[in-house]
């Protein structure tokens, strides 16, 4: 056969076969601009799922012989495939996270907190020429050839493509040696995102087989988990025990900045107010500020279901959500049911002025051993049943309504069964005021006229200045309920015998207004793009001196406080973090979005940094390096404990209380 022969013949084939053709080219281009979207890089570094598929769908349009069929069907294949890509870019630009089989189960929780979804204009464009480009090639080809020819080669190429594309798949998904477990990307990774590694559409396979058939993960005998649990007790610090027997109340304020009340270069796009101004539009939580603890280098990277169950269980398993896959699970070591274990009689409660169905916070809650969560609903029951004694109604409930509920009607409402007078609690809040929605709503009206007083928005502020105005007018509402608060353990006598925690879940991510704010924009940045995460932790209690803590501390690192100042001791291994009176620095590792995060630095592993400051050493690198390999393993025996539900057999928890009860010198 000459050269001009063969040649012939293959410009023949691709002739008559030139929409399935077409169809591999424009759909392996539109994966790939998926990937480069996301993590600026078109590698896809082990792309058998996505060629399996495409070979696949190219085997099943090759035993077709209608053009005009293989058309459709192509075409429904693409517009499929674009469909999923443009979704998980979007998925990532809303959440900075790739998609995981278990984000499925958020599915109604989080379309009830989207403001808008952004189009990713990039993918858009190139999706939909993509389709457009297979349209005009296809429809010229098949009005010319109205049916391909079959024959034995034919058939033969259709069944080899859909085995190759079968064996690639089940080879990857089932049979790759080298897949990259959560503990080596942390480690190891170093050459980009999830994405550069499988593909989108690889990924979002990959995560559907696994969430749907499981995978073959490690299993770690009693006898290693228990070595580990056990290897390392906590350390006192000099405030340890300073708080022992002292009610307790964690107030985790959705949103909370220190932009809005502190007057800092930090925030170089913040409002500009006077020291006494501030004192005027946040009496309260200037005093707070300034007679706590303050953590002004404290930092939180996660949503607020997840720093919510950070602070109280002080740990957090990877590839699932706690509330949705382990609510069942027995956890003796969270804070509530550690209180319970040293004081029976101590009252544990959660309240939150949502809905309590919201995230499976009602069943999470009791897994983490309070007694109830009372939500709006149980609030405005509260409320009708008051103003039917003769009272006044304290609770409306605005989410019907569209709107935020206000953090003062709630703390009206349940201020005394928060705070009861006839016996110890641990009372934990978690406020909704603040939550996104940062256009003008009609309850924060009177809020809004007060802050006219002192700030005038110009009529033509861009739209992040209205959008911190708003912010502003809802962190003053929530000053107030923090008032009520204070006035209420005051005027019952328990404030000085009361510890205070209240902290900030997240930045204002929302409408991007925390990067707006702080000039933070992406990694390549000369300012301090930890600072973006930087929210605040306050601390009060009148045992101990007003202060300010300057180390680097995160989420994990609020339980390991809390045991400290009440005097109990406790198995280090079990939480991610060390007390902020400690000595010891934590690393931040972020469950949604899967980065480090530590002083001056940012990345997706020890190696693949996202950012390092210029004031970072490679002494500090080192001990970063050195830090995280050791949460790493803490990583791994939380995932081993949850998966496995250690301490829901009844040797392993009899086995904790007792060295828990031991440690804390209740028994021999």
């Amino acid at each position: 056969m000459t050269e001009k022969t063969l040649k012939n013949r293959i410009s023949h084939r691709i002739s008559l076969d030139r929409i399935p053709i077409c169809f591999l080219i424009v759909s392996l281009v539109v994966e790939i601009m998926a990937v480069f979207t996301v993590e600026s890089s078109p590698i896809i570094r082990r792309p058998w799922i996505d060629l399996g598929v495409f070979f696949l769908c190219v085997g099943i349009l090759f035993l077709i012989r209608s053009n005009r069929v293989r058309f459709i069907l192509g075409l429904v294949f693409l517009v499929l495939e674009a469909v999923l890509d443009l979704t998980m870019t979007i998925v990532f630009d809303m959440t900075e996270q790739y998609f995981d089989f278990g984000m499925l189960k958020l599915r109604n929780d989080a379309f009830g907190i989207l403001e808008a979804i952004p189009m990713n204009f990039t993918m858009f464009y190139v999706s939909f020429s993509a389709v457009v480009c297979f349209s005009i090639l296809s429809i010229r080809h098949f009005k010319t050839e109205k049916k391909a020819p079959r024959g034995k080669k034919g058939l033969a190429v259709s069944i080899t493509a859909i085995t190759i594309g079968v064996i690639m798949m089940a080879a990857s998904l089932f049979g790759d040696k080298q897949k990259v477990n959560i503990y080596d990307r942390i480690l190891t990774g170093n050459e980009g995102g999830v994405y550069n590694e499988y593909g989108v559409m690889g990924n979002l396979i990959r995560e559907m087989v696994t969430g749907i058939f499981g995978t073959n993960e490690e299993v770690m005998s009693s006898k290693e988990i228990s070595r580990f649990v056990y290897g390392n007790e906590s350390e006192p610090t000099k405030y340890f025990g300073v708080s022992e027997g002292n009610n307790v109340v964690m107030v985790l304020v959705e949103s909370l900045e220190w932009y809005p009340f502190i007057q800092d270069p930090e925030f170089p796009n913040q409002i500009k107010l006077t020291e006494e101004e501030l004192d005027e539009l946040f009496p309260n939580l200037r005093k707070f500020y300034k007679e706590s603890t303050v953590m002004r280098n404290f930092h939180s990277r996660e949503k607020t279901d997840i720093s919510e169950t950070l602070s109280i269980l002080g740990s957090y398993p990877t590839g699932a959500y706690i509330n949705y896959d382990y609510p069942e699970n027995t956890v003796p070591y969270t804070m509530p049911r550690t209180l319970q274990e040293l004081d029976p009689d101590i009252q544990c409660t959660s309240y939150h002025n949502g809905f309590k169905s919201f995230y499976n916070r009602e069943e999470a809650h009791k897994m983490f051993g309070f007694s109830y969560l009372t939500d709006c609903y149980d609030m405005e029951d509260m409320s009708d049943a008051a103003e039917a004694a003769g009272g006044e109604a304290t609770m409306h409930n605005y989410l019907m309504d569209g709107e935020r509920n206000l953090d003062t009607e709630m703390i009206a409402t349940c201020k005394d069964q928060m705070f009861p007078t006839d016996r110890r609690f641990y009372t934990y809040i978690t406020t909704i005021t603040m939550h996104g929605m940062y256009y003008e709503r009609k309850n924060l009206t009177a809020q809004r006229e007060k802050l006219d007083q002192y700030y005038t928005l110009p009529e033509d502020a861009e739209e992040y200045e209205r959008d911190v105005y708003n912010y502003m007018s809802a962190v003053m509402l929530f000053d107030e309920a923090l008032g009520m608060m204070m006035d209420d353990l005051r005027e019952k006598g328990l404030l000085d015998h009361t510890t205070i925690i209240l902290f900030g879940d997240h930045n204002t991510y929302y409408n991007e207004l925390s990067s707006n704010i702080k000039d933070i924009h992406g990694y390549d940045t000369e300012r301090y793009y930890t600072d973006l995460f930087n929210v605040p932790l306050m601390i009060y209690d009148e045992n101990i001196e007003p202060q300010t803590i300057d180390k680097f501390t995160c989420t994990a690192d609020m339980v390991p406080t809390l045991l400290d100042l009440l005097g109990i001791r406790y198995f280090s291994n079990l939480y991610y973090g060390n007390s902020v009176y400690s000595e010891e620095q934590s690393v931040l590792y972020s469950r949604a979005y899967g980065i480090l995060v530590d002083e001056g630095i940012v990345g997706r592993s020890i190696n693949q940094l996202l950012y390092q400051a210029p004031s970072v050493t490679n002494d500090q690198l080192e001990d970063f390096r050195t830090r995280t390999r050791y949460l790493v393993k803490k990583i791994r025996v939380t995932d081993q404990i949850f998966r496995q539900d250690y301490f829901g057999k009844k040797k392993n928890l009899q086995s904790y209380t007792s060295q828990f009860r031991k440690l804390n010198g209740l028994e021999e």
